[in-house]
């Protein structure tokens, strides 16, 4: 589908278009919302599950999503953080060994897979999920 998008301003009697965007393709400018709900589950002492899930989306979209995970340790800054990105629609990653007894912070967000035959671009981060790490016991007395 494709649509013709017009901005209509009135200032008193006068009526002007300053925009108007002929051709525009909703489906090639998708931006989905912020992944939500967010947890934290301990698989075994150094592995961890992050899971979430997208409250709204189309079901066009089934399938055909990709997310990218963030996280730091709560000491670093976001442009000191990891990033990887999940290419196939999963709602789940899995974190090993990471630093004991450390604060971790960790957010996700969404898009359209580049695949697919939608098109558009990250949402905006989700909000973020904080745990902290086991302390190591091989080190402890």
């Amino acid at each position: 589908d494709s649509l013709t998008m017009s901005v209509h301003c009135q200032i008193g009697e006068n009526r002007s278009i300053p925009v108007q965007i002929e051709n525009f393709r909703p489906f090639a400018n998708i931006k989905l919302r912020p992944p939500g709900n967010l947890q934290m589950v301990t698989k075994t002492e150094n592995t961890y599950n992050l899971t979430w899930c997208l409250n709204v989306s189309s079901h066009y979209l089934k399938g055909e999503r990709e997310y990218q995970v963030r996280y730091r340790t709560t000491s670093q800054s976001w442009e000191e953080a990891r990033n990887f990105t999940i290419v196939q629609d999963q709602m789940w990653a899995v974190f090993e060994r990471l630093s004991p007894d450390l604060k971790y912070e960790a957010a996700v967000r969404a898009r359209p897979s580049p695949s697919s035959v939608y098109k558009g671009v990250w949402s905006d981060w989700s909000e973020t999920i904080l745990w902290r790490t086991h302390a190591d016991r091989k080190y402890q007395s």
